[in-house]
């Protein structure tokens, strides 16, 4: 899934074993800090059949305005004083029309299908009508979308963190007992779990990347969005997420 590709990373195996690993995924952008800008998007006369006025001032930073140009973005994550992680990724191609009626049509078709399977996930639509720049842009699915995706990627990576921790001391166990000499097992104990608490700060500090990007593609579609309801819709636990839109 394309989201899922966004929100995801792969990481290597022993990312302590270099200073510098980059963590590369086909569909997937990175999230890039940087300050909130504004921008006015042009007066429409239509969005789903409905005549309306100017659209609501929409926030656009670096990262969004690439994720609408199909651009690669990178971003450096700084673990410690020699640990320096690379993400590199692109959205799929669907997301350069995101905001408009075409994304919105696939969206809520593949979110409908969705709620079939999933009826707790209606609560995003339920959400979202309450909340007044959402109802009145024409582009709730589109949200509901982001978030149906969200939430399972969020859902994916404490899983991957739990494993890790589960893990760990298996690892100790497994590569440091053929190890007769007392320091260099102590020093193989400890380069195992740097890595693997490098590991876990990697996937933790995605995992918020991809929260707060999600709240500002929220903010694009509906110009505002209050923190409590960004907070009702990440309270919501999909069990899956919809089928990929299909790229033009």
């Amino acid at each position: 899934m394309a989201l899922l590709g966004f929100l995801g990373w792969v990481f290597p195996r022993n990312p302590g074993s270099n200073p510098t690993a980059t963590l590369s995924q086909n569909n997937a952008p990175s999230n890039h800090p940087s300050s909130l800008g504004e921008a006015t998007a042009p007066r429409s006369t239509t969005r789903l059949g409905q005549a309306r006025g100017p659209e609501p001032v929409r926030k656009i930073d670096d990262e969004i305005a690439r994720i609408l140009q199909g651009d690669f973005i990178t971003n450096i994550y700084t673990i410690s004083s020699n640990e320096t992680l690379v993400e590199v990724g692109k959205l799929s191609p669907i997301f350069r029309k995101f905001g408009t009626e075409e994304f919105e049509r696939l969206a809520k078709a593949a979110c409908e299908k969705e709620f079939t399977t999933d009826p707790i996930a209606t609560e995003y639509l339920e959400i979202l009508e309450e909340h007044p720049a959402a109802g009145e842009s024409g582009l709730i699915y589109s949200g509901i979308y982001i978030m149906y995706c969200s939430g399972e990627a969020v859902a994916h990576s404490r899983h991957d963190q739990a494993q890790l921790l589960l893990s760990m001391p298996r690892d100790i166990e497994e590569e440091s007992q053929e190890i007769s000499d007392p320091e260099l097992r102590a020093e193989k104990v400890r380069s195992i779990r740097r890595s693997a608490e490098n590991r876990i700060a990697m996937e933790r500090l995605t995992q918020q990347a991809g929260i707060n990007r999600t709240r500002r593609l929220l903010e694009y579609l509906y110009g505002d969005l209050p923190k409590a309801v960004f907070q009702r819709l990440l309270s919501i636990e999909p069990i899956s997420a919809p089928d990929p839109l299909p790229d033009p």
